[in-house]
């Protein structure tokens, strides 16, 4: 993601220890001061898991998306500069 120079960061979780994987890139685009949204979905992902887990690793905005067909709506809010913060804050 750093050498293609991503905006946005997608993690999709198909098994439950795809979860604390997870949490773990969460804290190392932390440590490498990464400031590209995080995205979680997948079958094992919820909610609740990604604002209890997840997001208190990573302060750039991780954000769940319950599935592939609202992931097209969510990046478009993230990388508009007028909806980005309103959109993290809800």
């Amino acid at each position: 993601a750093e050498k293609e120079k991503a905006d946005i960061i997608g993690l999709s979780g198909l098994i439950t220890p795809s979860l604390d994987e997870m949490v773990h890139i969460a804290k190392e685009m932390k440590r490498r001061k990464m400031h590209q949204p995080l995205l979680i979905g997948g079958a094992t992902t919820s909610r609740m898991h990604t604002a209890v887990k997840i997001a208190p690793e990573f302060e750039e905005g991780v954000v769940h998306v319950l599935d592939a067909s609202r992931s097209v709506t969510v990046a478009g809010s993230l990388l508009s500069k007028d909806q980005k913060d309103s959109f993290l804050s809800t």
